[in-house]
Formats: structure tokens, sequence, C-alpha cells
């Protein structure tokens, strides 16, 4: 198409990158033929390899509106004009696979070099496009798609001038820092738990609480390697704006690239496999000067959703998903209090029920405690699921210590809600006529958040905390606070609660007349 011929047509000769004959772990899902696109390819490329080696590498495929979408962030944030512009510098993906995110601003960078010298245009890439992967394979056909985008600045040098295309990706391991500084870092990398060395501990101590997470090491080491003005735009699942085990790169985002934009993508099929959480386009700019972050929803086409005040800090971020969240959002995050100032702690229901299967069963005895499953608390209220029946009952251990066992109320909260649930809050209260009909003690299973008391007179009673989680207000709260199907104990603990005065004005109130002042809490809060 580009009006070559010959050796430009041989992929072995016209690039310079090694062909790795590594075998593949299954059979090509399809077989190429035809007009293919590179985006095409590299779809196929993945879909190619075992389910078992794309989830042991995080291996994963980044759909080519998504990775347009990104590109267009990332200029925004450059401060690019809105027609096709040269590359303002370096622009990286350490985690390339077989090149999806760099072709856009390839495919821009060649557009817009159209009139120059084709010869010093090609001769630069290799300073303005540079990716890196662990897999051979992607790294050649990354090497293969970027350079057919660059076939027709070849056709306009000279047959005597010509050269095979330099290889702008290498093999190599993605958390290598140390490199030359890019202006754009951009990124869709492996994602899922990771173990360390002591060693590797110390070195990503800076953006490391707990597990480590291979996503949460790749956007650490891209900040390392952004020049003063740089841009890190990276495709992640949502999980880094809330979780606790990403405490520590939320604050070392706020204070060296602070988030200039992002975009939920609604839609989560083909881009990160068995995740049941949200997956966001996020842009982080070294030279922010707004103290706002702009948010949108990626679903096919693009909505608006807010324009919120950027978030700082290494609690976690309320960002708005939908625009009719944004006046709860921003109030919410205005709001003085948290759990503990309540008079409150929450921790994980402590029985993990598939490790005590010989001691449950359906009946009581001696030594057997009622367990509260988690399909015990609906609508508000709790009450024993016949489904769980068979399994209602823990013998107990000599060597069982007291944390087990719960003897006094407490407010007890769903800690994982399946994606088709309407709500993410379900809470109800453990009673003290609760406990007595159960038996004066109960064991509560690990799909379930407690929240017990801390202090003799909390400022919300045990009923009235549990009807305000179980409010429509807070549920909007949480979904803003976090993308996960799973609400933690530490999430729980970081929502934001009004001031010690109105929160006792609600004590006492009736369902209707507290779900009133919940959202005129939330919604009209003072500026």
């Amino acid at each position: 198409m580009a009006g070559l011929s010959g050796r430009w047509l041989d992929v072995a000769e016209a690039v310079n990158s090694p062909v790795p004959f590594v075998a593949l772990d299954s059979e090509p899902a399809a077989e190429i033929t035809g007009a293919w696109t590179a985006e095409g390819l590299g779809s196929a490329y993945v879909a190619a390899l075992s389910s078992d080696v794309r989830a042991r590498h995080g291996r994963h495929y980044t759909p080519p509106d998504l990775a347009e979408h990104l590109w267009r962030m990332t200029r925004d944030a450059l401060g690019l004009p809105p027609r096709a512009s040269c590359l303002p510098g370096l622009v990286r993906d350490r985690a390339s696979g077989s090149g999806a995110l760099l072709l856009p601003p390839m495919r821009e960078h060649v557009k817009a070099s159209a009139r120059m010298d084709a010869a010093m245009t090609l001769a630069a890439l290799p300073s303005l496009i540079e990716g890196s992967d662990a897999d051979p394979n992607a790294v050649w056909l990354a090497n293969v798609v970027l350079a057919a985008e660059a076939l027709p600045l070849l056709a306009h040098v000279p047959a005597s001038r010509r050269r095979p295309f330099p290889a702008l990706v290498t093999c190599a391991d993605g958390l290598i820092t140390g490199r030359r500084l890019a202006r754009v870092e951009v990124q869709n990398p492996p994602y899922g738990r990771v173990r360390l060395t002591p060693e590797e501990r110390q070195r990503w101590s800076h953006v490391l609480y707990g597990h480590a997470n291979l996503y949460g090491l790749f956007i650490g080491a891209a900040l390392e390697d952004l020049d003063d003005s740089g841009v890190l735009a990276a495709l992640v699942p949502t999980s880094f704006t809330s979780g606790l085990y990403f405490s520590k790169l939320r604050d070392t985002i706020s204070t060296s690239a602070p988030l200039r934009s992002t975009a939920f993508v609604a839609e989560r099929d083909g881009v990160f496999a068995n995740v049941l959480q949200e997956t966001c386009l996020a842009v982080f700019s070294r030279r922010t000067r707004s103290r706002w972050t702009t948010i949108a929803s990626v679903n096919g086409h693009v909505e608006p959703v807010a324009r919120v005040k950027s978030p700082r800090g290494a609690g976690p971020w309320l960002l708005p998903r939908r625009a009719d969240d944004a006046p709860t959002a921003a109030s919410a995050a205005r709001l003085p209090l948290r759990l503990a100032d309540v008079g409150y702690r929450c921790s994980t229901g402590p029985l993990v029920w598939n490790r005590r299967q010989a001691d449950l069963s359906p009946s009581p005895g001696s030594t057997a405690v009622p367990v509260v499953w988690a399909a015990d608390i609906d609508g508000g209220r709790l009450h024993r699921d016949p489904a769980r029946d068979l399994l209602r009952y823990l013998r107990l251990r000599a060597s069982d210590g007291p944390s087990l066992v719960l003897t006094r109320p407490a407010v007890l909260v769903q800690r994982t809600t399946a994606p088709e649930q309407a709500r993410r809050l379900v809470a109800a209260h453990l009673a003290e006529s609760d406990l007595l009909a159960w038996g004066g003690r109960v064991v509560v299973e690990n799909h379930v958040n407690v929240l017990h008391s801390i202090v003799e007179e909390p400022i919300l009673d045990g009923p009235t905390l549990a009807a305000v989680l179980h409010s429509a207000t807070l549920d909007r709260v949480i979904r803003s606070l976090s993308g996960s199907v799973a609400v933690s104990a530490y999430e729980i603990e970081s929502i934001p609660l009004p001031d010690a005065e109105t929160l006792r004005t609600w004590n006492g109130r009736t369902d209707e007349d507290l779900e009133g002042a919940v959202a005129f809490a939330y919604r009209l809060a003072d500026v």
C-alpha cells in the first residue's frame, strides 16, 4: 500500500529485530490471513496464549478505543494542539506487549512529519518511541507493527538510502529504572500479587504497603523515569484509588505527579480478565498547575462526569463515577469525621470457614456456636438465611482464642457483594436481643465486616450507625470511594462523616426521617 516492494515486504529483512522463534503454549485462535490491522494482530497473539500464561504473567489485551482515548488524555495533559503534531519528547511503554499503546503516538508523529525529511524522521524515531516487554514474541510483533506505521515515510527515502527499521521495543524487565528520562510514560501494566525479596521490598518501600501488586510497582517505576514536564498515562484497575495496600503509592503520586484526569471504563470485559472491579484510564502530570481533576466515563463513547478537586494524600480518593454523584462526593470530601472519631473500629470477621469445614454442622452441640454468614444480612435486618443452615454451627476447639467469638452488640456489613447487587453497603445491627436469640454469642465469618464500639458512649448508637450505612446516600459515597465489589474494613473506616453535633441529632430517628437527614448532610453541606 505504501508503494514498496522486494525486501521491504519481508519483515525479517525490513525490521532490525530478530525473529524470536519461541513456541506458543497453544495454537493461534485464528489463522492470520487477509488484511489485518496492527491491533488485530496483537489481539490474535494474546488469544493464542494459554489462560495459564495470561494469568501467571498478567498479560492482557488493550482495546484500540481505550488506547486512542488514553493518548487523547495524554495530549491534553501535555498541552498539545488539537491537530496532529510531532512528539515533544520520548514516549515510553515499559510493559508494551505488542505495542497497542505506542501505536496512537506513532501514527500521529508519522502523520505530522509527512512534509519533513523522511530519512531524518526515521532516524529520530528511537529517541521518540521506546518500549520494552519480557515476552520476546510480543517484542518482535510490536517492532513489526510499529515499523509498518512508518512505511509511508520509508517510501519517500531514496532506495539507496533506505535502511531496516530500528527496533523500537526491546526484551527487558519493565521494572528497571534509571533509564533516560521520558516526557511520557504510557502503560497497561501486568497486574497481580507478587512476592518480593526483602531487598525488593526495601527498593519499593516508598510505594508499597503490605501485599505488592505488579501494576503498582510499574506505576512507581514510571514515576521515577519521568522528566520535569512528564506525564504518566495508565490503564489500570481502580484499586489504587482506595485500597490500603496502595496508600503509600497514592501519597507518592500526590507529591510527584498529581492526578490530572481519569476515565472510568464502564465495560470491563476484554481489559482485565477475572478482575471484579472497575478499570480506569488515569493520567498524572508533573506540571499540573490546576487544583482540579477531570473525571469521565468511557462506554463506547466518552461522557463527562465531573470536575473535582485533585485528590491528595495517602487516604482513599473520592472520585464520583456518575455525574449525579458529583455533589455527594464533593460534600463528603469536606466532612470532618471518620469512623474512629464516632467511636467505632472495623475488622473482618475472624472465621475463615473453608479452613474449618470439619467443625461446621447444622446442629448445635455442647461446644458449638452459631455462625453469622454474609447471607444473613439483608434488607437492613439480621436473619437466618435457610441456605446457610447446613453450616450454621461451629464446634469450638480448645485452641480457639476469645477473639473468635462475639459476645456483645455490633454493626455488621457485608464485605463482598455481587456485581449485580443494587447495593454496595449492606448493613445490619446485631442487637442484644439478637445475641440472646442466638444463644448469647456468635462467630462471624470473614465475608462480613464487624464494627465494634471502642468507647462507652459512641456518638452514634449501633442501630443508627447501621441505618446510616444502609442509607442510599452512603451507598453512593462508597461507590465514589471504591470501585470494587469488595468493601474492606479500611474503606469503611475511611468513609467521611459529618460533625458530632449533626450525628447526635440522627440518633433515634425513624428510617424515612433519617434517610432525609443523611441525604441533606452529604448533598447540601455548606462549602
